[in-house]
Formats: C-alpha cells, structure tokens, sequence
C-alpha cells in the first residue's frame, strides 16, 4: 500500500521535476546546513515534511533526526531516524541535545511561532546553533493557504531574539535567470487571481482551497515552463547574502539560546 504523503502544491516532494527550481531553491539551505553538521555531535530536522532533505543528510551523518507531525514519504524512511511528534502536544527528546537545528520553511505555517521558538530554543545546546528559513514577504504572491504569517527581517529577527542571545537574519537570493523565472510565474499569478478580484475563494471550505491550490501550484508551473522555459537551476543559483527586498527567503542563524 502507497502510505506516501499528500502532494499539496505546497510541500515538496524529490523527483519532481515541475517542482525542480523550488528543489533547488530549498537546497541552498540544506548546503548551508551540511557545512554546519560537520562539527554537529546531533542533527535535528524540525518539519521535515516529506523527509527528502533529512535524507540527505544522514546520508552523510549518522546522527540525523526528522521530525513533523507526518510521516515522511516511504522511500526516505531508511535514511535516518524520523520522529513523530506536534509541538501542541510536547516533543518526546531532551533538553540540549542537539548541536544543529535546522527548520527550513515552517515558521509562516504558525499563526502563533512562540511553542515553536520555545522548542528550538530549548533543544538546542548551549553552544550549537539553529537555521531557520521563511519566505521574505516581500517577494511572496501572497496566495498560500498554508502560509498564516510571512515575514519581514526584522519581524523574523524581533521573534527569534526572545529566546537567542544573537540571531543574524540574512538573505536566500537567486540570479538573474531564476529571478526572471519566479517574476514571470508571479506575474502568471496575478492574471489568474483577476478573475476573483473580490476574494471569494476565501469563502470556499479551507478543504477545497487547499485541493485547488494543488493544482493550481501544476497548473502554474506547467503554464510558465511551456512560455517561457524552465532554467536549469541548482543550489548555486540561491546565494546567501544580506538580507534585502529583492532576496526570496529569510535565513535565521540563531545561537545563545536562552531561558523562556
């Protein structure tokens, strides 16, 4: 029995390759966080989603945990250690015990991050550190019914410094090709979204929202890739720099955790 997890449009899924500049967007912090583990004793991936990019890296560190309140898609299950767990109902792992933490594309799922900072917070050893990444709000197209809160940089630092001695929000960029690609699906986008000017799709079931974005995300991607084409992006396309308007993600690097 196929026990995979749903595709939503939204979470993302390896192999895919409608989905293959998102993949690699999402790689550039995964790079990041493989120049980071190497000095890590234990490496937690907090929203692993479909376990792709905890994976990964366990395939080249042995003492790698994913962790989400689903579980992750069958083929990743025999690399690494994957737990499930919610934060509403309290993480099952002790105190301190993870030299890196990572928890790429989660925080603007949380109406309210502060169990979530608490918990990364608490986690974490006192001389190790967590990435976080987020969507920059200012690059977003705004439509992502699973997305409650974006942020800007200095929102997402205000929040992460209430349980961190020293946060640094940086930038995920892209070059001019990928930068062109995403300007030319958002432009997409927003033509599509003129047949609803009055926003009654925010009237419809959240169910049926949800289903309709799915397919809108393939229905998009599929539109933009016929048009205009496709680049053939890797990790390197997404360079980490200052943070700025033009940047698509926030990069949270988060040390000193402290007592709530």
């Amino acid at each position: 029995m196929n026990d995979d997890i749903t595709f939503t449009g939204e979470r993302l899924h390896a192999g895919d390759p409608l989905f293959s500049v998102d993949l690699a967007r999402h790689e550039a912090a995964y790079q990041l966080a493989r120049q980071r583990m190497i000095d890590a004793h234990r490496v937690l991936d907090l929203g692993s989603g479909s376990g792709y990019g905890t994976a990964a890296l366990a395939r080249e560190h042995p003492r790698v945990v994913g962790l989400d309140r689903i579980r992750p898609d069958s083929k990743h299950r025999d690399d690494g250690h994957f737990l499930r767990a919610d934060l509403g109902g309290g993480i099952p792992l002790a105190s301190r015990c993870f030299d890196l933490i990572i928890s790429f594309q989660v925080i603007e799922h949380l109406e309210d991050p502060t169990d979530y900072v608490d918990a990364i917070a608490d986690l974490l050893a006192s001389d190790g550190t967590a990435l976080l990444t987020t969507p920059n709000i200012l690059m977003s197209d705004g439509i992502n019914p699973f997305h409650v809160h974006e942020y800007r940089a200095n929102e997402l630092g205000d929040v992460l410094q209430r349980r961190f001695g020293t946060v640094e929000v940086l930038g995920i960029g892209a070059t001019e090709p990928v930068h062109a690609y995403f300007a030319a699906r958002s432009a997409r986008i927003r033509r599509i979204m003129r047949i609803d000017p009055l926003g009654f799709r925010n009237l419809l079931p959240r169910g049926l929202v949800e289903w309709l974005f799915a397919r809108f995300a393939v229905l998009v991607r599929r539109q933009t890739q016929a048009d205009e084409g496709t680049p053939q992006a890797s990790w390197q396309d997404f360079p980490i720099g200052p943070a700025d308007d033009r940047c698509l993600d926030l990069l949270a690097i988060c040390k000193q955790p402290t007592d709530a």
